[in-house]
């Protein structure tokens, strides 16, 4: 019988059928290990492709930044309701004291200034007698003496003023007793009338009557300062900003609800609307609400305002006589 050959392995000859067979399997599992390496190699290759075209895609384009206003031109500072003999002294103070701060170069109250309680409110005097507490005349000496602290604590700023509701009591009194002779009416507005006692023209202080309109394609009673107006009552429901800017479809700050509330609404054509309540700075619980709580809260409004018109709105609360805005406050002292 012919010798086998055997074949070459490690620089020896192997002859053993059973050497063969283990070098035949070894170099078969050698093949198939290097066409695995072959196929890793492959996905590898894909997977870097793929992540090169990820990195090369084409880039979002980006806007140009568009620059600043810069530094505010001016300070507003907003606020009402503060209902005269009805007002909460430690929060009249407290806003008192961020003004003296603040330092604003405007300051727009949104009316209800005086409460004009008592006789002034008819529908009130046999239902509430508690109301009849105080005089016309105490009434209008509590808010004198709020708007001589506000004037000294800034003065170097404008102010608006917005007639409220409360205030026009005393304009529908003065009708009732003068059966409506526009005259003597008159008359008696310049001796009664909230602009007259609390001597708003002598001060330098800009009054605004509701039944008057200020500018075109305003509401009476509205003003428009910049970009943002302002009136005393716009609503009074659960969602009272909301409403007023769907209404309105312009920025607008209002009062009368004595209750800090924002909304924003962007319209098709016009754009973003924002409407404000800054909130009050009365007594929380009235005596004719009784045992049922209100909803309400005191606080006021800030606007920095750029050149442009375009502002930047703080709401500042104010929870059992200390102002929130201490940070803030702090800030603009440093």
């Amino acid at each position: 019988m012919k010798k086998s050959q055997g074949i070459k392995l490690m620089g020896h000859v192997v002859s053993s059928d059973e050497a063969i067979r283990k070098v035949m399997v070894s170099a078969a599992k050698q093949r198939d290990s290097e066409a695995m390496v072959k196929a890793l190699q492959r996905q590898c290759n894909e997977l870097l492709d793929e992540f090169t075209a990820y990195r090369n895609a084409r880039p979002v384009p980006k806007a140009p930044a568009k620059p600043r206003d810069g530094k505010a031109e001016k300070v507003r500072v907003i606020a009402g309701d503060l209902h005269g003999m009805r007002q909460d002294p430690a929060a009249a103070s407290a806003f008192i004291a961020d003004l003296k701060t603040l330092d604003p170069d405007e300051i727009v109250f949104l009316g209800d200034m005086n409460d004009c309680e008592g006789w002034l409110a008819k529908h009130h005097t046999i239902g509430f007698v508690a109301n009849c507490d105080y005089s016309y005349a105490e009434d209008t000496k509590a808010t004198n003496h709020f708007v001589d602290r506000v004037q000294a604590a800034a003065p170097h700023a404008v102010i608006h003023w917005v007639m409220g509701n409360h205030d026009d009591r005393v304009e529908r009194a003065i009708t009732d007793l003068t059966l409506g002779h526009q005259l003597d009416s008159a008359m008696l507005m310049k001796l009664w009338g909230p602009a007259s006692v609390l001597r708003l023209e002598d001060r330098g202080i800009k009054w605004y009557r509701r039944d008057e309109i200020y500018g075109d394609g305003l509401p009476r009673g509205w003003i428009k300062i910049d970009k943002m107006c302002f009136t005393h009552e716009l609503g009074r429901g659960k969602n009272a900003a909301r409403d007023a800017v769907t209404r309105s479809a312009v920025n607008v700050t209002f009062g009368h609800t004595h209750r800090a509330d924002a909304a924003t609404v962007v319209f098709p054509g016009v754009g973003i609307c924002k409407a404000f309540n800054p909130g009050c700075l009365c007594l929380m619980q009235p005596i004719y609400m009784h045992s049922d709580p209100t909803s309400w809260s005191q606080g006021y409004d800030v606007d920095f305002v750029a050149k442009s018109g375009n502002f930047q709105r703080i709401s500042v609360p104010i929870w059992r006589g200390e102002s929130l805005a201490g940070a803030m406050i702090e800030r603009f002292k440093s």
